[in-house]
């Protein structure tokens, strides 16, 4: 059964992609792919990945395990480098972009830092797509997600993992707009409170007089024998 989408976490193993500031691409790449996928299967939209541990996907393969998929959209992820900043999303020049374009906008809704060309497609010298993952994978239309740049203003930023998650979060808001699915949102689980054991207390008499000396004298046998009473006027 071919899946909707090819979940693609680009670099892997020997290649770590861009690397700054204790930021690593190929960890987050990984990351975001896996929590797509999972996120796709939640809404019913089949998903699968071309890579799902840290090893190293060459061209070939990758470009291999996308067509095999049968899928119809290949998600590539990647974090970008240079000192720049914000998420910019490339498609195919045969593309319209719309799948690139809901991703972008739903970054801007969440507040996220936009490119100011953000999507946008290149074309090679041969008139044909510059980048592989475009020009190799046949029928699978392939988007390359750019998430932010590791070394920018955000480089901080980008270590926290609910920050990235909440990036992931927008792909997912923008390929359930463009499948015309209803979005799930993520609901937070309530911490279990354990209710607090009300103690029960067993009171023991041993009899109940209307002469106080009487009363004082069964407390002191009792007192003698181990145990410890006390004398209380109702």
């Amino acid at each position: 059964m071919s899946d909707d989408y090819i979940q693609d976490p680009g670099h892997g193993g020997s290649d770590p992609g861009a690397v700054s500031k204790g930021n690593i691409e190929k960890v987050y790449t990984l990351e975001a792919a896996t929590y797509v996928d999972k996120r796709l299967a939640d809404h019913g939209i089949k998903s699968g990945m071309t890579r799902t541990s840290d090893v190293t996907l060459d061209e070939g393969p990758r470009v291999a395990a996308v067509k095999k998929s049968g899928a119809k959209k290949c998600l590539s992820h990647h974090f970008n480098a240079g000192g720049g900043s914000g998420i910019e999303v490339i498609h195919s020049i045969f593309s319209n972009g719309s799948l690139a374009k809901k991703i972008v906008e739903e970054f801007k809704k969440a507040g996220y830092p936009v490119r100011p060309k953000a999507t946008f497609s290149r074309k090679g010298l041969n008139g044909k797509d510059y980048y592989y993952m475009h020009r190799t994978t046949g029928s699978v239309e392939t988007d390359i997600v750019e998430y932010d740049f590791v070394d920018g203003p955000q480089s901080e930023k980008i270590k926290d993992k609910k920050y990235r998650e909440g990036m992931y979060e927008c792909v997912v808001r923008a390929v359930c707009l463009e499948e015309n699915v209803r979005y799930k949102p993520i609901v937070a689980q309530k911490p279990v409170v354990k209710e607090s054991i009300k103690k029960k207390l067993f009171r023991v008499q041993v009899g109940a007089f209307t002469d106080k000396v009487n009363a004082d004298r069964l407390a002191k046998e009792l007192e003698a024998k181990g145990y410890k009473p006390f004398v209380k006027e109702e």
